[in-house]
């Protein structure tokens, strides 16, 4: 969508309490020779759907406004929609004065077609207009194409942040499996280390066990002395009890 006028304008014959043509309907020129269609029910719906007033300004500069077309007034006749105009101090001043005669109208349009009526110029020489470049139309222009090169650079980043958080959940994902991984190993070497203190309290006991009955039996067979160990006991000049007692001390 962009901003165009005509290459004609219209005349300025402000009366007080009369509605003023502000657009001609059908097929119109533009200043730069392309051809558009308005189709004044469009025209009117739009101005009713934005519900704004529009601005008569002064020379297209888009600034100060010096009247405004009031939006509940605009009506479509045979030749074109009229609306009643309702002058500021500075604008009724310019006209009472004959500062300018002609009014011409800046459109929105979509393709070949009018959308919608932005404002109207309070003008003077028509030929003037044909050199003259929308400007509206280039700051347009320019906003768009910021606008879509901010619009593909906010793509790029959003894109970006998708797979930077796809590989972050990967990550996490792969972080919760080892994590998963290594407990499993912990509680597998747990239960073998249980079942190893188990079974080595189980070889401890036996092995306590056999040595108790080796010690008995020792204590057992140290009681009465054999017939050669009282020889030898004999023999060292020691009694039987002081011989056992040296026996028992091996």
């Amino acid at each position: 969508m962009q901003g165009v006028r005509l290459k004609s304008v219209l005349n300025l014959n402000f009366k007080d309490d009369e509605k003023l043509k502000v657009s001609p309907i059908g097929e119109v020129v533009g200043l730069d020779g392309r051809g558009f269609e308005i189709d004044g029910e469009v025209l009117l719906k739009s101005i009713a759907k934005n519900s704004l007033h529009i601005p008569l300004d002064e020379n297209h500069s888009f600034g100060e406004a010096l009247g405004w077309f009031d939006k509940d007034s605009f009506e479509l006749r045979e030749d074109g929609v009229y609306a009643r105009l309702e002058l500021t101090s500075k604008g009724k001043e310019l006209v009472e004065n004959r500062s300018y005669r002609y009014l011409s109208p800046v459109y929105d349009i979509s393709g070949k077609s009018v959308t919608a009526l932005d404002s109207v110029g309070l003008v003077n020489r028509p030929n003037l207009l044909n050199n003259t470049l929308n400007h509206k139309g280039e700051d347009v222009e320019k906003e768009l194409q910021e606008l879509k090169a901010h619009n593909e650079a906010l793509q790029k980043e959003l894109s970006e942040l998708k797979a930077a958080n796809e590989a972050k959940k990967q990550d996490e994902q792969s972080n919760d499996q080892n994590l998963a991984k290594q407990d499993e190993q912990t509680k597998e070497l747990n239960t073998k280390f249980d079942s190893f203190s188990e079974r080595l309290d189980k070889i401890e006991s036996t092995i306590k066990a056999v040595f108790g009955r080796i010690d008995a039996n020792k204590s057992e067979n140290l009681k009465e002395l054999s017939s050669e160990q009282k020889r030898v006991a004999n023999m060292l000049g020691m009694s039987e009890e002081e011989y056992k007692n040296t026996l028992e001390s091996k």
